[in-house]
């Protein structure tokens, strides 16, 4: 009976994890941005966990949202 119990339980999460994994893969592509909104800008960014420095030099926005790096915001270097 025990055994029986733990093999449901294996075949559900298997099953879970499939579904998961499927549903990952059916989220659709973000379109493509539009050459003619695309400006050129440069602003300096640097990870305050590393010290790595990042320039951004296109982008659509005027100022763009600070990139992640060491899984914190990077800030922007004046």
């Amino acid at each position: 009976m025990v055994q029986l119990v733990i093999a449901v339980a294996i075949g559900v999460g298997i099953i879970a994890a499939t579904l998961w994994v499927v549903r990952l893969l059916l989220i659709p592509q973000p379109a493509d941005p539009d050459p003619e909104q695309v400006k050129e800008i440069a602003v300096d960014y640097r990870c305050v966990v590393c010290g790595m420095r990042l320039t951004i030099t296109h982008a659509q926005e005027e100022h763009p949202e600070a990139p992640r790096h060491c899984r914190e915001d990077m800030v922007e270097v004046p």
